[in-house]
C-alpha cells in the first residue's frame, strides 16, 4: 500500500506557514510558530528528506552565516477532488499551492461509481505523468449524507449511490480515500480559498437540483453527532406542502430546488426548458407573471436565508451551487426582499455573499481535504 505517513502537527503547522508566508529561514518558523530551533530543524530536516520542503536560497544577515531560505515544493505532491452529481462527474488535480493544475467533466452514466473513481485516477496519472506516490489523497464530494470515517456514501436522495464503502476502492489504488457531503466540503473550500477566507464562522447555502448546507464554526467544518449537520433543505417550512424527495412533504426543497424554479417557469413560456441558463435568458423583468414567479420563488430563499441567521448566527451566508452564477439577475430581488423582512431577532448586518468559486467548490473542497493531512488548512 502507498498510503502517506500521517505527519505530526509540528511538520502540518510549518508547511501551513510556508504556504501563507512564502520562504522562510528556520529562525523565522521558530519565531511565528513559538517552538525551538531544534524542534523546527528536526521537522524541516525530516521534510526535507522527504522532498516536500525544498532549499531556495540564502536569507540576507547582518553577521555570520547567513541561513537558508525553505520553500515547499509545490508539485511535489498533488490531491485528486471529485464532485458526484446525478448527471455529471467533476474533478480536478490541485497542487500544494492550491491551484487546480487540470479540471475536467465526464458524463455519470449511472454505472459503477468504483469504476468511474479508477478510470478518472489512470487518467489523471498518464495524463499529467505523474506516479502513484505523487497523489497525497483523493477526496470524493457526494450529494447526500456521509459517514467519513469508514467511508461510506451513505444515502443521497438525488442519486443511485447508496450505502457504498469505499474502504476496498481505497485498498484496491492505495491512495488515501476521503469523502465528504458536497456542500460541507464547498463550505471548506470557500473558507480556506474563496469568499469566506476572513470569516470564523459561515454558512454555505447549496442551490441545485437538491439543497443543502455546509456550516463552518471557528473555521472548522461542523459534521454534527451523526454527519447530518446542514441538511437545511429538508426543514419543514409548510406544513402537507409539495412532496419532498426525503418522503416527508413541505420542505425547503421542493420549494427552492433550481428544478423547481426551472418546471414553475415553463408553464409561463411556449417551449420546454430545462436549465437555469434558460430560464434567465428567457425571464421578462416587464411581465407580471415571471415577476410573480421569480419573487416567490427569491422569497422562499430569503426565508431559508433567516432562518438561517436565527439558527446558527454566523458571519455570513453565502448562496452557493448552481443558483450562484447568476448573482447578476437575483441579488438585487434578495436584497430587497430581505430589506421586506421585518422582525427585531434579525441582526440589521446579515451578510449574504455569493460563492467566489460556483460549481467548483464541491470538487475543490474534496481536493482540500486530502491536503488536511500534510498541512493545517485552517
Amino acid at each position: 500500500m502507498l498510503y502517506n505517513r500521517k505527519r505530526s502537527e509540528n511538520e502540518k503547522v510549518i508547511l501551513a506557514k510556508i504556504s501563507e508566508y512564502g520562504p522562510m529561514t528556520k529562525y523565522d518558523l521558530a519565531e511565528r510558530i513559538s517552538i525551538s530551533i531544534p524542534t523546527v530543524t528536526t521537522n524541516v530536516n525530516k521534510l526535507l528528506k522527504e522532498g516536500i520542503l525544498q532549499e531556495v536560497g540564502v536569507a540576507e544577515a547582518d553577521y555570520g552565516r547567513k541561513p537558508m531560505l525553505i520553500d515547499i515544493d509545490y508539485n511535489r505532491y498533488f490531491s485528486i477532488g471529485i464532485d458526484i452529481q446525478k448527471h455529471s462527474i467533476y474533478y480536478c488535480l490541485m497542487n500544494l499551492k492550491f491551484d487546480a493544475v487540470m479540471e475536467k467533466t465526464i458524463k455519470n452514466t449511472g454505472a459503477s461509481l468504483e469504476n468511474s473513481i479508477k478510470i478518472i485516477v489512470q487518467s489523471v496519472l498518464a495524463s499529467c505523468k505523474l506516479r502513484k506516490e505523487n497523489i497525497i489523497g483523493i477526496g470524493l464530494s457526494y450529494p447526500g449524507l456521509v459517514e467519513e470515517e469508514q467511508l461510506l456514501l451513505k444515502k443521497g436522495p438525488n442519486i443511485g449511490e447508496t450505502n457504498l464503502s469505499l474502504e476496498n476502492l481505497r485498498d484496491e489504488l492505495g491512495v488515501n480515500i476521503y469523502v465528504g457531503n458536497e456542500a460541507r466540503l464547498a463550505a471548506f473550500a470557500e473558507n480556506v480559498i474563496g469568499v469566506s477566507k476572513e470569516y470564523m464562522n459561515s454558512l454555505y447555502l447549496s442551490i441545485k437540483e437538491g439543497i443543502g448546507a455546509g456550516i463552518i464554526v471557528d473555521k472548522r467544518y461542523y459534521t454534527g453527532s451523526s454527519e447530518a449537520a446542514g441538511e437545511i433543505g429538508h426543514m419543514v417550512v409548510q406544513k402537507g406542502g409539495k412532496p419532498c424527495n426525503c418522503g416527508n412533504r413541505g420542505c425547503v426543497e421542493p420549494y427552492l430546488s433550481t428544478q423547481t424554479l426551472i418546471e414553475t417557469f415553463s408553464t409561463t413560456v411556449s417551449k420546454e426548458i430545462s436549465t437555469l441558463d434558460e430560464v434567465f435568458s428567457l425571464y421578462d423583468p416587464g411581465s407580471n407573471e415571471h415577476k410573480q414567479i421569480m419573487r416567490e420563488y427569491v422569497e422562499y430563499l430569503v426565508l431559508a436565508l433567516n432562518n438561517i441567521f436565527l439558527i446558527f448566527d454566523p458571519d455570513c451566508v453565502i448562496i452557493g451551487g448552481e443558483m450562484s452564477e447568476y448573482q447578476v439577475q437575483i441579488e438585487p430581488l434578495v436584497r430587497e426582499v430581505m430589506g421586506d423582512v421585518h422582525c427585531s431577532m434579525l441582526k440589521r448586518d446579515r451578510r449574504v455573499e455569493f460563492s467566489a468559486l460556483g460549481y467548483k467548490a464541491s470538487k475543490y473542497g474534496a481536493a482540500l481535504r486530502a491536503f488536511e493531512e500534510i498541512t493545517a488548512l485552517v
